[in-house]
């Protein structure tokens, strides 16, 4: 938080030696300088708060042990709170999967098949652009009214969804997506607000827990309800939950005087609004939603060397030069603090939870692939192997938890940890037409553990390693990392997966062609070949004498886009490497 826009609250002594002692080739405090700020020596009289850096060591020697400290709230009103945030985060995860066994429905019910990308995209982009901002904002208005207003904007957007227009859809899915990607941020973000460093490992695992539930059950429940109730009914049925769950924070959430959730204080509504960067933020949502349009409609909107796409594309990337530069040298007060990625924990952490995000997720996309088109297993069949999955995501992030609220350490734990992943998705590139049901059910065992660990550990150390009143904002930075590794892996890999679907299914035909000329005459070739490009259902409808081919091809594509996982899981894990340890706090102020 800049010194220069905020007259009503005077910066600290460590602020202003950060811009004493500046780098301008950095656009942030040199690491010398870094150092010297937090130098008790150097500078003894700057409250230990500050920036609790504490390399080398993990408990502070003056953390009190009173657990009246590690909480903001009551115990009665903390639980309540915490359901309402457990509650906004499962919504927005399950409102992120839903509409995955409705899309058929809803496009030949509004007749608007060709559209049927849109439809499944809306959400995932107005969140992912969005999600980044709240936590600014949060700082500025308070946690409270923001997590209310996008409660309120998730309900809108859900009842805006019962529409029989397309493109009204379309909207409601982006307002939709706004609210959802608030709902979470901001709710990890309030927890920092809630308890101590020490515990808050504890309630982000079970965070992610409710954000691992929502996103597993959400294709489910949204087949029942639209089975049952139609289509309409899944978007209806949420919005009076987060209207409840607004409620209850808006009753309940009442932080400490002091608390960086309240706000900035003593300035009426229209100073608040001027220490919004509303330039960075514009760049941000245009730069950030349109690397994930170009994402998401590559290869299937656009081809990769067409005109939209790459204007879209080199377009988006220039906004998020500018915005770099906006951050850096023009606003006061920065959407995203991105100087604080000078910070070697922070820039490593971010770097961790996005390369690994983009692993995970291509894990999680090509693995039933690889199962339905080269083992033949049904959609059933492949759902109860992902239950496993379920349950190692679930006891990664809660035993990250536990380990750190028990022993304040975290740097050994995550370079163990995440080292599950790297093991992991070496396995899946060696997976054969010829596994057994035993590794089908356990081959995401690893990865996944390990990504769930990184996720909570890596939050934990980000904040741990700047000052209290930027640890909203580099929240942010994490989900602004993760969000694009999601869509930017899966759409990389989705390259690779149809160059080499494509390639090696032109050669294996081929073969067979010279083997046998006279297949030629009997089928339509290229009919077969693009039958088998488009849908891998078509593997059990090709004649015999193709599906080996298919399903070789199939297989080959797997494995290019499980290599991409693999490199891109050894960049994280290196990424871990590079955190430093820092002080988890036994109190809320850090003391």
């Amino acid at each position: 938080m800049s010194s220069e826009a905020l007259p009503l609250i005077a910066p600290s002594k460590a602020d202003r030696l950060h811009e004493t002692i500046f780098d301008a080739s950095t656009g942030a405090p040199g690491i010398v300088a870094n150092e010297l700020a937090h130098d008790p020596e150097f500078v003894p009289e700057i409250e230990q708060d500050t920036h609790p850096h504490g390399y080398g060591s993990t408990i502070d020697p003056t953390a009190t042990q009173d657990e009246d400290a590690d909480y903001a709230l009551p115990p009665r009103e903390l639980y309540l709170v915490f359901s309402s945030l457990f509650m906004g985060i499962f919504l927005a995860a399950l409102d992120g999967t839903v509409v995955t066994t409705l899309l058929t429905v809803i496009s030949s019910d509004l007749n608007a098949v060709s559209n049927i990308s849109w439809i499944a995209t809306a959400y995932l982009l107005s969140c992912a652009a969005f999600q980044p901002l709240f936590g600014k904002l949060s700082d500025i208005f308070g946690r409270k009214c923001l997590i209310i207003l996008c409660n309120i904007c998730f309900a809108i957007g859900c009842l805006m969804s019962t529409t029989d227009n397309v493109w009204t859809l379309v909207f409601a899915r982006l307002v939709t997506g706004i609210g959802g990607g608030g709902m979470t941020s901001l709710a990890t973000i309030t927890m920092s607000d809630l308890v101590s460093l020490r515990k808050r490992g504890l309630y982000q695992g079970i965070g992610n827990l409710f954000f691992g539930l929502g996103a597993a059950s959400g294709g489910v429940m949204g087949g029942i309800v639209a089975d049952i109730l139609g289509w309409r009914a899944v978007f209806l049925l949420q919005a009076p939950i987060a209207i409840i769950s607004a409620a209850f924070v808006y009753k309940y959430l009442n932080l400490p005087e002091g608390s960086p959730g309240l706000g900035y204080h003593g300035s009426d509504m229209m100073t608040k609004f001027r220490c919004v960067d509303f330039l960075g933020s514009s760049l941000l949502v245009l730069s950030v939603g349109g690397i994930m349009a170009a994402a998401s409609l590559g290869g299937k909107e656009f081809a990769y060397n067409s005109y939209p796409f790459v204007a879209l594309l080199a377009t988006s990337v220039l906004f998020l030069l500018a915005f770099v530069y906006v951050e850096l040298y023009v606003s006061p007060e920065p959407t995203i603090p991105v100087r604080l990625l000078a910070d070697r924990t922070v820039l490593c952490s971010s770097l961790a939870n996005w390369f690994f995000t983009m692993a995970c997720y291509v894990g999680l996309y090509y693995v039933p692939i690889f199962f339905t088109s080269v083992l033949g297993n049904t959609p059933t069949q492949n759902g109860l192997r992902l239950i496993p999955n379920t349950i190692a995501a679930s006891a990664g992030s809660l035993i990250s938890g536990i380990y750190m609220k028990k022993t304040g350490r975290y740097y050994r734990y995550i370079v163990v940890t995440s080292s599950f992943s790297v093991f992991g998705f070496f396995f899946l590139t060696q997976m054969t037409p010829t596994m057994s049901n035993f590794k089908q059910f356990t081959v995401l065992l690893l990865p996944t553990f390990g990504y769930s660990s990184v996720v909570t550990v890596t939050l934990l150390a980000l904040i741990a390693a700047v000052p209290a009143s930027h640890q909203a904002a580099t929240t942010s930075i994490q989900y602004a990392f993760r969000s694009t590794g999601s869509t930017l892996g899966v759409s990389i890999a989705s390259a690779i997966f149809q160059h080499l679907l494509k390639a090696r299914i032109l050669i294996n035909f081929d073969n067979l062609l010279r083997e046998n000329p006279k297949l030629a005459e009997k089928y339509n070739i290229g009919e077969i070949i693009s039958k088998s490009l488009d849908n891998t259902d078509y593997i059990y409808e090709a004649p015999k004498v193709f599906r080996t081919a298919i399903r070789m091809a199939y297989s080959s594509g797997c494995h290019g886009a499980f290599y991409f996982a693999f490199g891109t899981v050894i960049l994280g894990y290196l990424s871990c490497i590079g955190m430093r340890e820092h002080t988890l706090h036994t109190s809320i102020k850090r003391k």
